[in-house]
């Protein structure tokens, strides 16, 4: 594929495109974003794709797994920080309070970093990636009694990081 080429599938596809990632992620500068990407990734790999029967196809395909990809990223970004903002008060003007919350932080971020690597890598997965312990235990090759099992070790540590 020649660099006109390429051009010219560019400026046939970029706004339909655009119009597809926006119907699914809802998000003009994110659907720009997500096709702008897929044509990359498609320069990156166009000698690859020159067997590709339908290109027009392949390129919807990709732009709609990559929006779907955006949809999963963003919510999972905005569940974390509405944890945070659950757990963090909202307005807190005692310096006192802001210090011991920074200092429970650390020991609670000290006593993750201190778990075994599968029992870290479990939590993490289970507390701030949102999967269920099916998922966890199907993602590592483990079983679910196995994810369990680091789940309550993990929370029997900070618990007693959090008591102290």
């Amino acid at each position: 594929m020649t660099l006109q080429q390429f051009e010219d599938l560019f400026n046939t596809y970029f706004v339909k495109l655009c119009a597809k990632a926006y119907l699914i992620s809802g998000d003009k500068e994110a659907a720009r974003d997500i096709v702008q990407d897929v044509f990359i990734r498609f320069w990156d790999r166009k000698d690859e794709l020159q067997k590709v029967d339908s290109i027009e196809a392949y390129l919807y395909k990709s732009v709609v797994n990559q929006a779907l990809n955006y949809i999963n990223s963003h919510k999972r970004k905005m569940l974390h920080q509405e944890k945070i903002l659950y757990v963090t008060p909202s307005s807190s003007n005692d310096v006192e309070d802001n210090i011991n919350e920074s200092e429970l932080q650390q020991r609670i971020t000290y006593a993750i970093e201190k778990l075994s690597p599968m029992c870290k890598k479990v939590f993490l997965l289970s507390r701030y990636e949102q999967m269920t312990y099916k998922e966890i235990a199907s993602f590592l090759a483990i079983s679910e009694n196995t994810v369990d099992n680091h789940i309550k070790k993990a929370l029997a540590v900070l618990r007693k990081v959090i008591d102290k």
